[in-house]
């Protein structure tokens, strides 16, 4: 089965947002894959960020720019962007142009012309996930932000493996519900998708279909 991540997949953020990718670790850490974090992209800063993978700590690398993260970590194929509604139109053009796989834009309020301008550069190029979405998870394998919700959460909506059912939503917070509903009545979501519920999603029900 084709899935939008695996779990060779690996990610560059744009943006601090510790929570968020500390989740992220902890769901490989649940999941017994490597980490799915290549590198974050912080313009102010290139502190290196300090992590936990279970109970060992470690430093992830941080960029001072999306294109020098790219040239050093050129592996990871999915772009998570954080950055504000003021400035993810810039950063999802420049990972258009670098040629991310997927890219999930987390920000609400996108100005919808920004997001129409995102979908006639991506066609045929890039998965675009958003604006205005919590994510995506494909069970087992990779999870982007805090789709799926807290650890807690994740065991109870049996996101660590693969189950049989796919989902597709606008709503985040009715994604996590649905996941772990799917759950208690099957074997579970092998892939779900948050597409945002903008006017002007990156990506629809049918692509994901």
């Amino acid at each position: 089965m084709n899935t939008l991540f695996t779990r060779t997949t690996t990610a560059i953020i744009y943006g601090r947002k510790s929570v968020s990718i500390q989740r992220m670790l902890d769901f490989d850490y649940l999941t017994g894959r490597s980490p799915s974090v290549a590198a974050i992209v912080d313009p102010t800063s290139q502190t290196p960020e300090r992590v936990f993978f279970g109970q060992k700590e470690f430093l992830l690398p941080v960029e001072r720019s999306l294109a020098e993260a790219h040239y050093a970590h050129s592996d990871a194929d999915v772009l998570v962007n954080f950055a504000s509604m003021r400035s993810a139109g810039a950063v999802v053009l420049e990972g258009i142009a670098l040629k991310f796989r997927v890219i999930a834009t987390i920000a609400e309020g996108v100005p919808e012309r920004d997001v129409r301008t995102w979908i006639m550069k991506a066609k045929n190029r890039t998965i675009l996930i958003g604006p205005a979405t919590v994510g995506a998870v494909t069970a087992g394998a990779f999870r982007i932000g805090d789709t799926g919700g807290s650890n807690d959460h994740l065991m109870d909506s049996c996101l660590h493996r693969p189950g049989c059912v796919g989902y597709v939503g606008k709503s985040g917070g009715l994604s996590n519900e649905m996941y772990r509903m799917i759950a208690k009545h099957s074997s579970g979501i092998v892939e779900g998708v948050a597409i945002g519920g903008d006017r002007y999603p990156g990506s629809h029900l049918i692509d994901h279909l």
